[in-house]
């Protein structure tokens, strides 16, 4: 039932100044703002249930937070509007936000954002509305200065660059947009809010790297921010830019355009061993109040060209917003054809004139970010390309024994039956064919009934076979086929066997060297009390049974170890990190370690000692602990490769940069990574390419 809260009562004359916190709810209150807190935490006691939306609209209680207040009013949203939300609105799962559930309530064009109890609102925008800084911790600090490093070193490890053109000029100093001390006053304070603190807010605990340059037009192009982190420290930055920005001059279009197209270039330059899939997302935001001084038809079809340049260059990797401030009637004519040309080049266009309204000006702003935010997130999943594939119809065989289940069928193979390997040394046919793994072999077994079946493999149960009185008698330990589970791959077999055999053998190559270095590595040492060592990791060796099949063409089976014991899946190419509590540690010099833990450095080691070009990911398999010496036994792993002009060189599961910022956005480093020196995702320095005047 619903149970009716103490009502919170919200003044119709706020404070002037409102105070930014970036972790809204948490310690820390305004000054002058003492009684609201007070209230706000009576209320927080208890939940609030809106299961019988019988009473009065205004008597639904709604705790009111100081940021939230601010957007609220910023956007032209009353608490009358949350409330309507909150009883006539549709409701849906939020973001989880460092630990804490979200809730989004929609109704009409209105949209409010909750915390887990339904009754706090977490952020708004307020009219007239005086913003502080965000709070700067320790954390946010090392961050920034990671992602600083990461852009000037490894600029291919952004997930998109924000190029963005604000005017400056004379026109931007009118006092009439509604709660702001100028044009120039309310274009900072949106970009702050809607577009930086909107999209920390979206991205969450992912740990991104987005660039951010901003450009500020008057009768030059010049740079106020070049190639900087999004994250609170420019938050900050765009919010005293805000306060001291003095607008001048004219307003000259094509030399911004100019500077901005350079940026693009010097960019360019980093990318060139870069698939253009694999080039970051790029958004050029124009913000003007009017049309532009330099009018003459040359300046025209110069602004043109450049649009066009960019985006046939970078094609759907780029999208033009226009936003134009001034009240109707005001001339954008300019700025539409700027954004149209976008589309006719290649890329996308979007104008939205924003008036001389605050709300909308924040709308338009936002509206922008979740479009920056979209892009990020399909640049970061996985896209097939392809028509929707037919699984094969098969019976799930659910036993774990090396026995045969009643019913179960099988099919024998022995006439013109081979075993190979895969052989890299070899360039025309990389197969060598290799004896039977046991005596007096004749053939095979293979159970026609998978036991087992993941996102793109089923695996049937396989056995060498002899001949004995004229019947088949399995031989040796059971072992493991493997094969497509989609009838459209049964055409391409051949190269999914090459691809799987190419990818286990490399992943086992760089798991030896991983290996030695854990070995040899002083802080990675057994304590003096520690019987066990640290733990190996192998990836499965596998083969080809080749056999003839039923319409006189060889038929291929792809055949490895059976793995005994609990199978894990650890890691995957699209960012996956398996939430195992791990209770297995060892003791080693530089402290206690979770088995589990070498796995996950393991991905990092070797992205690193790859030079940067390739990442095991897709981690699966079983620990086995015999005896003190512990070991992963790993199958099936995924490698995402950096560089080169060839899509998926190691198979469909070769998600290119896609899968290595997935990594990169969810490891964590741990002591394993921090024994082996392992300090950050980056092996190379190259701080002087690609960076305007170099």
């Amino acid at each position: 039932a619903f149970r009716l809260k103490k009502k919170v009562s919200f003044s119709d004359e706020p404070p002037s100044v409102f105070f930014f916190d970036v972790f809204p709810g948490e310690a820390g209150s305004s000054p002058g703002d003492d009684e609201d807190a007070e209230a706000d935490a009576a209320e927080a006691q208890a939940p609030i249930s809106i299961e019988n939306t019988s009473c009065l609209t205004e008597e639904i209680a709604l705790l009111s937070t100081t940021h939230g207040r601010a957007r609220r009013n910023l956007r032209d949203i009353t608490k009358h509007d949350l409330q309507t939300c909150v009883k006539y609105g549709t409701r849906s799962k939020g973001r989880t936000v460092n630990g804490a559930r979200r809730w989004k309530f929609e109704y009409g064009n209105t949209v409010f954002i909750t915390d887990d109890t339904f009754a706090t609102e977490i952020t708004s925008y307020k009219q007239a509305v005086s913003i502080e800084p965000a709070t700067i911790t320790a954390k946010m600090r090392a961050d920034h200065d990671e992602s600083v490093r990461i852009i000037e070193d490894d600029l291919h490890l952004i997930t998109s660059h924000s190029i963005i053109i604000v005017d400056q000029s004379g026109s931007m100093r009118a006092a009439d947009v509604n709660g702001f001390r100028s044009r120039s006053h309310a274009a900072y304070g949106a970009l702050a809010l809607d577009y930086v603190a909107e999209q920390l807010y979206h991205r969450g605990d992912d740990t991104l790297v987005d660039a951010v340059t901003i450009i500020e037009m008057n009768d030059v192009g010049s740079f106020f921010v070049y190639r900087e982190p999004l994250d609170w420290l420019l938050f900050n930055k765009i919010l005293d830019r805000q306060r001291t920005a003095k607008p001048r001059s004219h307003g000259h279009y094509l030399n911004s355009l100019v500077l901005a197209e350079k940026v693009v270039k010097a960019d360019m330059e980093t990318f060139s061993d870069l698939d253009k899939e694999d080039i970051p997302a790029y958004a050029i935001v124009f913000l003007s109040d009017g049309k532009p001084s330099d009018k003459t038809d040359a300046d025209e079809w110069g602004r043109l060209e450049v649009v066009g340049r960019l985006s046939s260059q970078l094609g759907d990797k780029l999208t033009v917003y226009g936003m134009g401030i001034g009240a109707r009637g005001a001339e954008f004519d300019h700025l539409q054809t700027l954004t149209g040309a976008a589309d006719d080049f290649g890329s996308q266009g979007q104008f939205t004139h924003a008036g001389l309204s605050s709300a909308s000006l924040s709308t338009a702003f936002s509206s922008i970010a979740t479009s920056v935010t979209t892009t990020r997130t399909e640049l970061l999943t996985a896209k097939d390309g392809g028509k929707e594939k037919t699984k094969k119809q098969y019976t799930l065989v659910r036993k774990r024994s090396d026995a045969k289940a009643r019913g179960t069928q099988s099919r024998f193979a022995e006439k013109g039956v081979s075993r190979w390997k895969y052989d890299p040394s070899k360039t025309d046919y990389p197969w060598t064919e290799k004896g039977f793994l046991n005596q007096n072999t004749v053939g095979f077994e293979v159970e026609l009934d998978p036991f087992g079946v993941g996102a793109e493999r089923l695996a049937f149960r396989f056995h060498e076979v002899r001949m004995e009185d004229n019947v088949y008698k399995r031989v040796g330990k059971m072992m493991v086929a493997k094969e497509s589970k989609f009838i459209e791959d049964e055409q391409k077999k051949e190269s999914f066997h090459y691809h799987f055999c190419r990818v286990q053998l490399r992943a086992n190559e760089l798991a030896k060297d991983f290996n030695k270095a854990v070995k040899i590595c002083p802080a990675l040492n057994p304590a003096p009390d520690e019987v066990s060592v640290p733990p190996r990791i192998v990836f499965l060796p596998c083969s080809i049974y080749e056999y003839p099949g039923d319409d006189g063409y060889n038929c291929g089976l792809l055949v490895e170890s059976f793995l005994e014991g609990k199978f894990t899946k650890y890691t995957g190419n699209n960012g996956y990190i398996t939430k195992q509590q791990e209770s297995q540690t060892i003791d080693l010099d530089v402290g206690e370690v979770r088995l589990i833990d070498f796995v996950f450095a393991f991905s990092h080691w070797a992205y690193v000692n790859s030079d940067q070009k390739l990442l095991i990911c897709d981690l699966q398999g079983i620990l086995n602990r015999e005896g003190r010496h512990p070991k992963f036994q790993l199958t099936d792993p995924a490698i995402c490769s950096k560089g080169g002009r060839r899509r998926n060189r190691y198979g469909k599961t070769d998600l290119g940069m896609k899968g290595i910022l997935n990594f990169i956005r969810t490891h964590k480093c741990n002591r394993v990574c921090k024994g082996l020196g392992l300090h950050s995702i980056k092996a190379r320095s190259h701080k002087n390419r690609g960076r305007i005047g170099n």
